[in-house]
């Protein structure tokens, strides 16, 4: 009697049932994950840009303002402008001035929420805003 209880197949009912509530909960997370941190990550992108552009014009336009005695724009109070606006809108970047030219680069990252459960903890976010100082001869 043991014996045949023991040769006896086993009931495998369910088991797909489970594997397959497993395996959408996986696709969903990832949908999900793709969906709202894919559009976070946007958005941060779209913000970084916003504030390169106006750290940009910030500076270009305190180099219109601001000469030196040496009749030079003054770099160093036309970058200390655009580090202002990036640290109000709550961005790090690098600025550079070239001529007349400004170049703000924003670099960060966006944090993910639910990507971070199978290790994509966030999006790199690296965007660059540009602005050229207009100044006449004086």
């Amino acid at each position: 009697y043991v014996r045949a209880q023991w040769s006896r197949p086993r009931d495998e009912r369910g088991v797909v049932s489970v594997w397959t509530i497993f395996m959408a909960s996986g696709v969903f997370l990832i949908l999900l994950g793709l969906v709202y941190d894919g559009g976070n990550a946007m958005n941060s992108r779209i913000s970084a840009h916003r504030s390169a552009e106006q750290a940009a014009r910030g500076a270009a336009d305190e180099m219109r303002g601001v000469r030196d005695g040496a009749e030079g724009i003054n770099q160093a109070t036309a970058v200390q402008r655009a580090n202002q606006i990036l640290t109000q809108a709550g961005w790090q970047g690098t600025v550079s001035i070239n001529g007349l030219d400004v170049t703000v680069r924003v670099t960060g990252k966006s944090d993910n929420a639910f990507l971070g459960v199978i290790g994509f903890n966030s999006f790199p976010v690296d965007e660059t805003g540009t602005a050229t100082s207009i100044t006449g001869p004086n």
